[in-house]
């Protein structure tokens, strides 16, 4: 199994709820020693990881990844208080 860490611009994948950092992009290859022998060509698996040690399973795609990400580790993002303006007199 290869993982390589993929580079995205700053501010693409919502910042971490334990730390406050950006997580990476891990994009696999191959299988683990834990998987079941397959005589099949393995695909890519993506997954997202914070310096924390907060990460998401290996997913098909890096939406699905993203989604996890989302409801698991990410920050809530927080509601604007709406802007006060004075009435003419």
């Amino acid at each position: 199994m290869i993982e390589r860490v993929v580079s995205h611009p700053a501010g693409r994948f919502t910042r971490c709820r334990g730390c406050g950092s950006e997580p990476k992009h891990i994009r696999t290859s191959g299988r683990s020693s834990r998987e079941p022998v397959q005589f099949i060509a393995a695909a890519q698996r993506h997954s997202l990881e914070c310096r924390c040690g907060a990460r998401t399973t290996r997913h098909d795609t890096l939406p699905a990844a993203e989604a996890e990400w989302g409801t698991d580790y990410a920050q809530l993002s927080l509601p604007l208080r709406p802007r006060r303006t004075r009435r003419a007199a």
